[in-house]
């Protein structure tokens, strides 16, 4: 998918970690046709409400969210209302006849930013649910979570400056993984 159709764009849609790789990547967004629409704080419900016109004239859609849910940025979310967020963003996608890759949520135990909140048993189920869920249907799994992680769940220090958002190194190391997943499609 990467380099074909390259009059439209393949949009990123997220929150602010999609924002931010929009302008830490700017060189390889352009150089393969990617539009960055993430707008920071956003959870997955209010990601949905934006969803087909951020989609509109896209070549396809790369989702990226769950991690505002779970940190509670907007008051508490169960699981189940992420998933269903995640499960309409994809039927809206399919009927509009785009590829959809939907990314892991990227790791965390928010120390330092929301000592109170221990998502790593959250964010490995969400994760779960998504890898389950794309094996079984079309959407393809971009799974960010492998090169970020330690053992114990949280985001590697050396890729972040908060214990949430990625760093240049950061979407350094995840780069790879969505081209990978992108040349796929």
């Amino acid at each position: 998918m990467v380099g074909r159709g390259q009059d439209r764009p393949l949009v990123f849609i997220g929150d602010s970690i999609t924002a931010a790789w929009g302008v830490t990547g700017a060189e390889t967004f352009a150089r393969h046709g990617l539009l960055a629409r993430g707008v920071p704080g956003e959870t997955s419900g209010q990601i949905r409400a934006r969803f087909l016109r951020d989609a509109a004239g896209a070549r396809g859609v790369h989702l990226l969210c769950g991690i505002n849910d779970i940190a509670e940025v907007d008051g508490p979310v169960s699981d189940r209302a992420i998933c269903e967020n995640i499960l309409a963003m994809g039927r809206l996608a399919f009927e509009a006849g785009l590829p959809l890759w939907i990314g892991t949520v990227m790791p965390s135990d928010f120390q330092g930013w929301r000592p109170e909140l221990r998502p790593v048993a959250r964010i490995r189920a969400l994760n779960g649910w998504l890898r389950a869920t794309c094996a079984a249907g079309a959407a393809r799994l971009v799974d960010y979570h492998a090169p970020l992680a330690t053992a114990s769940g949280a985001l590697r220090p050396t890729l972040t400056d908060d214990g949430i958002h990625l760093n240049p190194a950061g979407y350094a190391a995840i780069e790879p993984v969505m081209l990978a997943a992108l040349a796929t499609g």
